[in-house]
């Protein structure tokens, strides 16, 4: 497995992973009218609009994985459910902290939906803390006016010394 950044030509497999991880982790979670909203084409748009760096874990040429950042945010890490149980997930967010720590980042965050019980227990595992809890508004479509609320956890990760410099 490499970890590269993404390319446009990795658009489709990355709309893909995130659309059916986002699923997979929030249906649960969220009210229904939420899942109905994040379609395909919504996360089309997201990553036609995203300001975040993303990067991909892939096996042979294919992503089967991928975490993005921003700032000192980790803003996603998605592991593709074959790729579920590889190590992948550790390897992504290790190099997410590393990437934020070259640029100078002493302390990361990230942010998860409260109930995603396998995410939390994975950013504890990993080191990270939590910080907070907090209710935050999910985005809706234009033209929907019903504010939809879900409590959501910050977690906190020191990385000043973790990383030595190349």
């Amino acid at each position: 497995m490499d970890i590269r950044p993404a390319t446009a030509d990795d658009a489709e497999a990355i709309i893909s992973l995130w659309h059916r991880g986002w699923h997979e982790a929030h249906a649960a979670l969220v009210p229904e009218e939420i899942l109905a909203y994040r379609k395909p084409d919504t996360f089309r748009t997201w990553w036609a609009e995203a300001t975040d760096r993303f990067f991909v874990a892939v096996s042979g040429a294919r992503p089967i994985s991928f975490v993005s950042v921003k700032d000192c945010e980790v803003v996603k890490l998605y592991v593709g459910s074959a790729a579920r149980g590889t190590g992948v997930a550790p390897a992504l967010l290790a190099f997410a902290e590393r990437t934020l720590a070259q640029v100078g980042v002493t302390e990361a965050e990230l942010f998860c939906t409260a109930g995603n019980a396998r995410a939390e227990r994975f950013y504890l595992r990993n080191g990270w803390r939590l910080a907070e809890t907090f209710d935050d508004a999910l985005w809706t479509p234009a033209g929907v006016t019903r504010r939809v609320i879900v409590p959501t956890h910050r977690f906190r990760k020191g990385l000043a010394g973790q990383f030595s410099a190349r």
